[in-house]
């Protein structure tokens, strides 16, 4: 909340009218008086003795005749000129700086900076001081100078700090802050955000995305510091598969199933209430399934082959046999009810799990027929490598899968963190980009506060709080934006609860309004009072411009930022050749499968004819 004084547009001019006739006055003294002393000191550079009269009454008289003699005898007036004029310069320029300085800091209602956070408040979160921050965090850098701590060694960069003139310095989120960032597609969170946070990580760097861009725009870069993984099943980028995954490789408990077989439910679960009979269902079963094929060393083959058989008794067979008597007899039970409620509680089961009967995506997550790595998730968090996961979004994508990768990588940091003394070194960052689409983590908000105590850093970026709201209800995404510490508010805010919230958030400051007033005699009376107004109305945060958003800090005012795009920084060009290089790989690879694509048709057609 601001308590300085801010002067709307439109305020009454004429309450301004003695001010400057006063004002016009002092200037025209002030013009008399250099006349003065350019006379003084022209007679001091010529060696004359200064005779002619001090400045007051007498000096005013001869100025105002031009009897430039008694002003300054033996001077000349031409050198008098010169020296008068070399003043007056430096005093133009000395009022233009002290205008400008007035400027820069002069309260106006229709501007919002001089209320938002000052350079002093946001301080804290500049390089030196995030740097000194990092050398504490970070044993890594125990050692280490401050000013030999780099950028991408002390923080995550949000943007820079804006100023009426210009952009401030650059500011941070440290490695004990978790990111929340808020905005509309295209409004720069991809090139100012995703791509900044994952070509500056430090240590091990996870980005998740529905398109091609962030991987384009980095991969080549972060190749230079490690092993590049891409889980690209749906051809976003069209990168071959290089590596595969085994998702039940983690699974040893109930616990490890539940968690997996939430991420395959929660695709359905929007258009459900979170105890719906049927999502519960669905829920214990896929448990079931999974925590079977996990302790017989299956794969998720067997849990698709389960699912389109109601009536197998293997899954119960194999859970008693390891000792799992109760998920055996849940599993039997559902299998031993009403044949309704059993096949509706597959078929929903089958709904979320959809992507397994893609051979496509299911040859990313099972072994492969020839030889293929596979990810070490506990040996990628202690790496420098990255890990890009990406899905389309909707029925029968991989997102249940990419949800599923992302919470094991996030679980084994949080184990390698606890094998550390308690924080991860170098730090993990995790670009949640799309996160309500394609990664849906249900637990996620409870977990996020956690994370920044470890050393796992998130970045979690929706498009809009409502679409939040539609993956972890309004109390789950009320809590994710609580525990981070650090939120961006971004350009094309079009809910209107959502922009009222934020300018509440904002505050208020003081507006100094003048009026004007003549009664009936033709005389002018002016009055000044103080009205409390929001720095920023809901309409003006939902016209934030591309390329700004708003700060949201743990212990600090609000911030206005502008971004900071790549193609604006240093390492552009070479971005840019990246960019170009992976997109025409990409263009060839999608022509190779288009082309074989078209093959297969062609084959079909002709055994048609043929038969």
């Amino acid at each position: 909340m601001s308590t300085r004084p801010v002067e709307p547009r439109g305020t009454t001019g004429g309450s301004l009218t003695p001010f400057l006739l006063l004002g016009l006055v002092w200037a025209i003294i002030a013009l008399m008086w250099l006349s003065w002393l350019a006379g003084r000191i022209a007679a001091t550079v010529t060696g004359h003795p200064t005779k002619g009269p001090g400045f007051g009454s007498a000096y005013l008289e001869h100025l105002l005749r031009a009897d430039w003699a008694a002003l300054w005898p033996g001077v000349s007036p031409a050198a008098v000129g010169v020296i008068y004029a070399g003043l007056l310069l430096v005093l133009v320029g000395l009022v233009t700086l002290a205008v400008m300085w007035w400027q820069e800091r002069k309260p106006d209602a229709d501007d919002p900076l001089p209320s938002l956070a000052r350079p002093v408040e946001v301080r804290a979160m500049t390089l030196p001081l995030v740097a000194a921050k990092a050398r504490r965090l970070r044993p890594g850098l125990a050692d280490a100078r401050v000013k030999e701590i780099s950028a991408e060694s002390a923080g995550v960069i949000l943007g820079a700090h804006r100023r009426r003139r210009g952009s401030g310095p650059r500011l941070y989120s440290s490695w004990e802050d978790v990111v929340l960032a808020v905005m509309a597609p295209r409004a720069g969170k991809t090139t100012a955000l995703a791509v900044q946070s994952i070509l500056n990580a430090p240590g091990a760097a996870l980005a998740t995305s529905n398109k091609p861009d962030l991987w384009a725009t980095t991969a080549a870069a972060r190749a230079e510091r490690g092993t590049v993984w891409v889980f690209d099943p749906q051809a976003i980028a069209h990168v071959p598969q290089g590596w595969w995954w085994n998702p039940l490789a983690a699974v040893e408990d109930v616990e490890d199933a539940h968690r997996l077989a939430n991420h395959f439910v929660q695709q359905v679960r929007n258009s459900h209430s979170s105890d719906d009979f049927w999502i519960q269902g669905a829920l214990d079963l896929l448990t079931s399934l999974i925590l079977a094929a996990a302790i017989e060393g299956r794969t998720l083959t067997s849990v698709q082959a389960w699912l389109s058989d109601s009536t197998s008794r293997e899954p119960a067979t194999i859970l008693k046999s390891h000792g799992f008597g109760a998920s055996a007899r849940a599993m039997s039970g559902r299998q031993a009810g009403a044949p309704e409620t059993r096949e509706g509680l597959y078929e929903t089961a089958r709904t979320a799990a959809a992507c397994l009967a893609n051979p496509t995506i299911m040859a990313w997550v099972t072994p492969p027929d020839r030889p293929l790595p596979a990810l070490d998730v506990e040996a990628f968090v202690e790496s420098t490598d990255t890990l890009y996961l990406l899905s389309k979004d909707g029925a029968g994508a991989a997102a249940p899968l990419v949800a599923g990768l992302t919470d094991q990588v996030l679980r084994a940091a949080v184990a390698a963190a606890e094998a550390h003394g308690g924080r991860l070194d170098p730090p993990l960052v995790a670009c949640l980009d799309e996160a309500a689409n394609i990664c849906k983590i249900r637990d996620l908000p409870e977990l996020y506060s956690h994370f920044g105590s470890r050393g796992i850093i998130p970045l979690t970026i929706l498009q809009s709080y409502r679409q939040g709201t539609r993956v972890w209800g309004e109390q789950g995404m009320d809590a994710l934006w609580s525990a981070a510490t650090v939120k961006l508010v971004g350009a094309g805010i079009d809910d209107a609860r959502f922009a009222e919230d934020l300018s509440r958030l904002v505050g208020e400051h003081d507006v100094t309004v003048a009026s004007r007033t003549r009664d009936g005699q033709g005389r002018t009376s002016y009055q000044t009072s103080v009205r409390r107004q929001r720095i920023l109305d809901p309409a003006q945060i939902r016209a934030l411009p591309k390329g700004s958003a708003l700060l949201f800090a743990t212990g600090i005012r609000v911030a206005m930022l502008n971004l900071l795009p790549w193609y604006d920084e240093p390492s552009a060009e070479r971005l840019t050749a990246a960019v170009a290089a992976s997109t025409a790989e990409m263009t060839r690879q999608a022509q190779r499968t288009r082309a074989a694509r078209r093959v297969r048709m062609a084959q079909r057609s002709w055994r048609g004819r043929a038969g």
